[in-house]
């Protein structure tokens, strides 16, 4: 596996994209500590399972660096403002797996196989089934604002998994579902049967 590079555009972007996302998921709630509080959870749920995504592309061997999707993040600030934050699009922006790049030796081509590409799809979902899994765990032993923050970090990351398992293209689902329809279907079952007890 090679050393995981960020560019610091993508690092630009990832940061854009978690704040967008920290005020799409909190309005109309304009309150400085609830988009505060928002924002960090969605820093702890939103980057993790885009690095996944890019953790396991690079030990494919491709070259993998999240892109923020301009259009995308213009359609989401609008739609949270039009539905008054009654629909959030949680996608300003993607992890982009580059099969052919340049490096500093040279020109690079490699093959991506359908279930690797499920595989690296399925991470990101993953991180967010387990971060909600481990929460809810953690919840139980916690009391007063920390519990709260809890169950925010639980929601948001099962909102992401269920967001992301979506089968139709570019969602992480769609790969997973065209790969095998048993794994799509345990992870979609357990997703479900997280936002049933939340």
């Amino acid at each position: 596996m090679r050393y995981p590079h960020f560019e610091k555009q993508e690092i630009k972007d990832i940061v854009i994209s978690t704040l967008a996302l920290g005020f799409i998921f909190t309005y109309p709630n304009l309150n400085p500590l609830i988009i505060a509080i928002y924002t960090a959870v969605i820093a702890l749920s939103f980057i993790p399972h885009e690095l996944a995504h890019k953790f396991m592309a690079i030990k494919y061997g491709a070259y993998a660096r999240f892109e923020m999707f301009k259009q995308g993040l213009i359609f989401a600030l609008l739609l949270a403002v039009v539905t008054n934050g009654g629909f959030v699009f949680a996608a300003p922006g993607a992890v982009m797996v580059y099969t052919q790049f340049v490096s500093k030796r040279g020109m690079h081509q490699i093959n991506i196989t359908a279930k690797e590409n499920a595989y690296i799809s399925a991470v990101g979902p993953l991180m967010n089934i387990a971060m909600a899994f481990l929460f809810l765990i953690l919840g139980s032993f916690l009391s007063g604002f920390f519990a709260t923050v809890a169950g925010i970090i639980i929601q948001v990351n099962v909102f992401l998994a269920l967001f992301n398992l979506l089968p139709i293209m570019p969602f992480d689902g769609s790969k997973i579902f065209a790969w095998n329809r048993i794994l799509w279907f345990v992870m979609a079952a357990f997703v479900f049967v997280l936002w049933q007890i939340i």
